[in-house]
């Protein structure tokens, strides 16, 4: 089957305990996720974006194991915001593509299909928040306040994606993703 276009990986990221990711030369990924990441388990605790259905603080099942974003898309979230660049460590993505415009705007149940054999599957888009823009402005103090506040508006449509793992495997910084996008039932 052939895939409906090709990605490749830019770099590879850990998620710590706080916001902030760490670059690595590769990813180990398991059934729950990021090895060492901040998001790994089958499970986590409800939280504010949960609160329409859970209680928080209630365990749930864990959709969001990784998050991915854009080159491209950083790129416009800079831009919005009037900054050099937004780092992808900033944000705590774990992972890093180039070669699609919208990559926000892939549609839920696309599978990203790595050389090493591993498979994620996209669940939903990774809205903004104010912790990334709160954690730039830490990691650079060249943004302004001003700066900050534009990027929840300058995001929206633009972070990125969260998903859970189908195929465990290691992912490497360099390496094309064919990309399939969800068969229509």
């Amino acid at each position: 089957m052939h895939p409906d276009f090709v990605l490749k990986v830019e770099s590879v990221m850990v998620g710590n305990k706080d916001l902030l990711s760490t670059a690595c030369e590769k990813i180990d990924i398991s059934l729950e996720g990021v090895r060492k990441d901040r998001h790994f388990g089958f499970s986590k605790t409800a939280g504010v974006r949960e609160k329409r259905f859970h209680e928080k603080g209630t365990e749930i099942w864990n959709s969001r194991q990784w998050s991915a974003v854009s080159v491209e898309e950083l790129a416009e979230i800079a831009e919005g915001m009037g900054i050099p660049e937004v780092k992808p460590e900033w944000l705590g993505a774990n992972i890093l593509f180039s070669g699609h415009a919208a990559f926000t705007q892939l549609p839920p149940l696309t599978r990203f299909v790595f050389e090493n054999g591993v498979v994620l599957l996209e669940y939903a888009e990774n809205l903004p928040c104010v912790f990334p823009a709160r954690a730039m402005r830490q990691e650079d103090p060249t943004i302004t306040e001003a700066q900050e506040r534009l990027f929840s508006k300058s995001a929206l449509h633009k972070r990125g994606l969260v998903g859970w793992v189908e195929r465990a495997g290691v992912i490497r910084q360099g390496e094309l993703v064919k990309v399939y996008l969800p068969v229509a039932a």
